[in-house]
């Protein structure tokens, strides 16, 4: 998304990443300080975005879903960040490669160049169309995130607590909608899905769509970026229970960076990413769900780059050093740095 708004802007923004202060938390170069495999680059849509958006930031404010076509075509942004990922791809083939399969990142790996899987973070981008999934599965797509925070032709997001804006605290006291999951499409999408071998992806779905997900989906699932919601009590958590079933499932959860899915004050400016929060989400969810259950899942370049310990992607090796103190082991380490996600793939 970031790379896309910049061509709209012509201001030369790219991943390759030799500007020192290019604003992306993520690029080639942090990547490769931070000791990277892999990496999920997701073309965030915006329902909300306006017709006439010209890539300046702030464009959207993330709160008029209800545009009824007025608004930037979602299947079409998608299509303008997947061409912007296949230029990125073709300029950079001495440091990474687009891998749609085990092969292709075993390939990468013994060439020495790092991974890049693209996926669609809003499956609103697809406007309820079988014939767009496949076109996205042919462009490289192996993940989609069903919902973003707006209902679509899939189903419905988890929603936050009314009155949040006036009282910060009232976002840790989610209570989740009765009866909000999946919809006729949203089923037959995720049939298609598994048919083709796109992972479905549950963060920010309802927790009635993840039941949904859990009951249908035959094989793994992923939670991207989501962390447990028995520590942080915010919607875009998962339960004890939601974590159990995606380890079952033989599923992933992508252990989430932003400052208050990790920890609970009373103004959002106090919530901190530190390395121990991290480590008390990670020892939780192996607890309820297995080692081989957790990820990374950072949401770098979605999140605000203030309050956080581990900054971006060149920082990344602070995390395993820590977890080493706190008396995690080294197998446990390793999983969820990168083998339990390479999993889903090899």
């Amino acid at each position: 998304m970031k790379l896309w708004y910049a061509r709209l802007r012509k201001d030369g923004l790219s991943l390759r990443g030799e500007e020192a202060e290019n604003g992306l938390m993520t690029d080639l170069a942090k990547m490769k300080t931070g000791g990277y495999i892999l990496q999920h680059f997701a073309c965030f849509v915006d329902k909300a975005l306006p017709k006439d958006f010209d890539g300046t930031d702030g464009g959207s404010d993330f709160l008029n879903p209800s545009l009824s076509g007025e608004g930037y075509d979602p299947w079409e942004q998608f299509l303008g960040m997947a061409a912007v990922f296949r230029e990125e791809m073709e300029k950079n083939t001495d440091q990474i490669g687009q891998a749609c399969s085990g092969a292709d990142i075993r390939r990468n790996l013994e060439e020495g160049r790092m991974s890049a899987v693209l996926t669609i973070e809003e499956g609103g981008a697809l406007k309820g169309g079988i014939d767009h999934l496949e076109s996205a599965y042919q462009a490289g797509v192996r993940m989609i995130t069903l919902t973003w925070n707006y209902e679509n032709e899939l189903g419905f997001p988890n929603r936050m607590p009314e009155g949040t804006d006036e009282d910060f605290g009232r976002y840790f006291r989610f209570q989740p909608s009765a009866g909000d999951g999946l919809k006729k499409r949203g089923f037959e999408m995720l049939e298609r899905m598994q048919e083709l071998g796109i992972l479905a992806d549950v963060s920010h779905l309802s927790d009635g769509g993840f039941y949904d997900v859990a009951r249908f989906v035959k094989g793994p699932f992923v939670a991207s970026h989501s962390n447990a919601r028995s520590l942080t009590g915010c919607s875009r958590n998962l339960t004890d229970e939601m974590i159990r079933m995606v380890g079952e499932h033989g599923g992933v959860i992508g252990l989430n960076f932003c400052p208050h899915f990790l920890e609970e004050a009373d103004r959002e400016d106090q919530c901190f990413s530190s390395l121990e929060a991290m480590a008390r989400h990670a020892r939780h969810i192996m607890n309820v769900g297995g080692s081989h259950v957790l990820g990374l899942g950072t949401d770098f370049d979605g999140i605000a780059p203030v309050n956080l310990e581990i900054e971006n992607a060149a920082m990344m090796q602070k995390l395993p050093e820590y977890l080493a103190v706190c008396g995690f082991t080294g197998e446990e380490i390793e999983g969820m740095m990168w083998r339990n996600v390479l999993d889903l793939y090899v």
